[in-house]
């Protein structure tokens, strides 16, 4: 019988998890958002364009580093680290929840791995879509913010409840299925990978099953991550938002980040 873990263990690994990929990982996160500035600047008439980088991920790295020196490339980190932290906790808490009492002491099926990863990342995402909206527009260099609080209070007395949620219909389509065929792939993948290797899971065996779980989930769902920027960065922009995605470049700016 598997041994079942305690909501507050879960949450503390979780939190560690999510700081330590934060601190690492902030940079990508932010030439990712300056990517996507540019191609969201037709509309976006408080972005200025000499922010925004025309180009790939090399050019924009070595625009920031240039312009805003190294440290730069950890814009937004407060802002990162406040959803990340109790964010990733929060969802592998609820994860191990639901799987633990749907599932017992069985593996998931295909349509509960679905099920499981999609609810738990809709709950976190949810529960902290305002430090979202906030974090990308740090990132993008147009919002001048002193701290996490201000600028929440700040979009809060200039655009309402509704700013800070702004983008959350496009982050929910976009983080939902993604989660969903993340923890079916990676599910299935250490299951068909244990049972081929006859024995129990290993680090490098988890690592595989996870980067073909986010790689796949990535290639179906990163056409809305373009989308849930644009609405997260410009409120009262929705149906310009969708529609800017297949004009001026016949849908290219879909895959902007991966050119």
């Amino acid at each position: 019988m598997a041994q079942k873990k305690s909501p507050a263990a879960t949450f503390v690994a979780g939190s560690v998890s999510g700081t330590l990929s934060t601190l690492l990982l902030q940079p990508l996160d932010l030439v990712k958002t300056r990517l996507q500035v540019a191609g969201a600047t037709p509309y976006a008439t408080t972005i200025a364009r000499n922010a925004c980088v025309p180009g790939g991920m090399i050019a924009t790295f070595s625009a920031v580093v240039q312009h805003e020196k190294l440290t730069g490339l950890w814009r937004g980190l407060s802002p990162s680290l406040s959803r990340c932290v109790p964010g990733v906790g929060l969802y592998f808490t609820t994860l191990t929840s639901l799987q633990q009492s749907i599932c017992k002491d069985r593996k998931p099926s295909s349509i509960e791995a679905l099920a499981i990863g999609g609810l738990a990342r809709s709950l976190s995402c949810g529960a902290l879509l305002p430090v979202t909206v906030v974090k990308t527009r740090f990132e993008s260099g147009k919002f001048q913010y002193s701290s996490v609080v201000n600028a929440l209070r700040n979009v809060k007395s200039q655009e309402g409840f509704r700013g800070l949620y702004s983008g959350g219909s496009a982050t929910l389509i976009r983080d939902a299925p993604f989660s969903g065929l993340y923890f079916l792939f990676y599910s299935r993948g250490k299951s068909y990978l244990e049972t081929f290797h006859e024995r129990k899971s290993t680090v490098l065996l988890l690592l595989m099953c996870m980067e073909f779980g986010r790689s796949f989930g990535c290639l179906v769902c990163m056409s809305f991550s373009h989308a849930s920027y644009i609405l997260e960065h410009i409120s009262n922009l929705p149906s310009r938002a969708t529609r800017h995605l297949t004009e001026d470049g016949q849908g290219s700016s879909i895959f902007r980040l991966y050119c």
